[in-house]
């Protein structure tokens, strides 16, 4: 026994590199061709390419109104160009490779947490895979956009609160706080997975009416959460700008209840996340027998309902207030405790064959959900953009015009990549370049 256990960890170790190799290879599979460079993404990384002190004290514009409530976001990106972008030029897509080598540390610790849990790694890589590889999830993270970064925390919450136990110290509880409170920053909907996750911590204390246990653990919530917001307060203090979610206030303030609406938005929303490439009326379904199933095999797991079930209800009733459309995207940070209902669920019996196949079910089906994240946010004029950016610089780093001989996307701009590394214009400049759809170019001279 004691020799199976060195080759059993070392076993183990490798899984966890080849599952991290693969995951990144699918967040950034083709983005370098296709990466999604639209206004917002510009905008973004024009900070991300500044200093960090000149960074935003806030993250994104919200749906909601205002602004996210913090700059975890644009930290993130920073780090990313900081660390990745020498690599590649400093160019956008070196975002999308941050997000996922974060996104991916996550995925190991979450499926750590989950084995732990469980007892078993084919639980754990289950529920991991079923999450990660969702299309939806690896078209988002394949360019720089907030949610991406919401689920990597959502995901790391999700593995410390696991982890932590049902009576987790003062500085675990402190841990999960701002794990979940840095998926709220980066994007606003993580509220409601925020809220189950950090806040079960105190239930058993509730249980055994440990008053003064309770309030500890509320005041390291509490201070760890103001600390974060530190920033968000400076914003608030400098700007005259609404900096406040107004547009889900004034929902909440109308008095509009929408709970048929929102239970619908999110089982419909989660499903059709979780079972690409296969969609079908008959998935809600069964996400809300996994929903039962999970809290009647775990009703005395405090922490497995937290992360599971709690969110899912939390995030269903939350969104009962929100008098608009629901997308499907808001959705996404929700995405991982879904997937850990439905494998929880699943292999309630036999629990080691039945995590074997889904496994083996989630592998089948990578070629088509790679494939099915290249539909959405994605933007093929990159690559030419960026090719032809290159072989301008071989030739000259001072150009009059740069123009492309195919139609760039609304709010685009083929010039982004060629000033990114360095390229500028002048009006006394000697020649036009238009870069065609494979990234040749053609120098025009400038009459006079």
């Amino acid at each position: 026994m004691p020799a199976a256990q060195p080759r059993a960890r070392a076993a183990y170790a490798g899984l966890l590199v080849l599952l991290f190799a693969y995951l990144f290879y699918a967040r950034t599979f083709a983005s370098t061709d296709s990466f999604l460079l639209l206004r917002d993404q510009i905008r973004d990384w024009r900070f991300a390419l500044g200093a960090f002190s000149d960074l935003p004290l806030t993250g994104t514009q919200s749906t909601a109104g205002g602004a996210s409530l913090g700059p975890i976001y644009y930290w993130v990106l920073w780090l990313s160009r900081a660390l990745l972008g020498p690599w590649v030029h400093n160019l956008p897509h070196a975002g999308a490779w941050g997000i996922a080598l974060l996104q991916g540390s996550a995925d190991l610790l979450l499926l750590d947490a989950i084995r732990r849990t469980t007892g078993s790694v084919l639980v754990a890589l289950a529920a991991v895979l079923l999450a990660a590889t969702a299309s939806h999830d690896l078209s988002v993270s394949a360019t720089i956009w907030n949610p991406a970064v919401s689920v990597a925390f959502v995901k790391l919450a999700i593995a410390l609160r696991l982890q932590g136990g049902t009576r987790p110290s003062l500085w675990w509880t402190a841990a999960v706080t701002a794990a979940a409170w840095f998926a709220v920053q980066a994007h606003s909907a993580a509220l409601f997975i925020a809220a189950p996750v950090a806040g079960s911590v105190i239930v058993d204390d509730l249980v055994q009416r440990r008053w003064i246990r309770i309030l500890e653990q509320v005041r390291a919530a509490v201070e760890v959460i103001l600390l974060l917001q530190v920033p968000f307060l400076l914003h608030a203090l400098r700007t005259t700008a609404d900096a406040l979610p107004t547009r889900a206030l004034a929902g909440a303030a109308s008095g509009g209840f929408r709970v048929a609406d929102s239970a619908h938005a999110t089982l419909v929303f989660v499903a059709s996340i979780l079972a690409t490439p296969w969609q079908g009326g008959a998935w809600p379904v069964v996400l809300v027998i996994a929903c039962v199933a999970t809290t009647l095999r775990w009703r005395q797991h405090v922490p497995v309902l937290a992360v599971t079930v709690g969110p899912i209800l939390v995030t269903a009733l939350g969104f009962a207030l929100w008098q608009g459309n629901y997308d499907e995207y808001w959705y996404l940070p929700l995405a991982p405790c879904a997937a850990i209902t439905v494998v929880l669920a699943a292999t309630a019996w036999r629990q080691e064959q039945v995590a074997a196949a889904l496994v083996l079910l989630t592998l089948l089906i990578q070629p088509t959900r790679l494939n099915a994240s290249l539909g959405v946010y994605r933007m093929p004029e990159y690559g030419p953009t960026v090719a032809g950016a290159l072989r301008i610089l071989k030739q000259t780093h001072v150009v009059r015009r740069l123009d492309t001989s195919f139609q760039m996307p609304p709010f685009s701009d083929a010039t982004f990549p060629y000033q990114v590394m360095g390229g500028t214009f002048s009006a006394e400049a000697s020649f036009d370049a238009v870069i065609d759809r494979n990234g040749e170019v053609q120098f025009r001279p400038v009459p006079r």
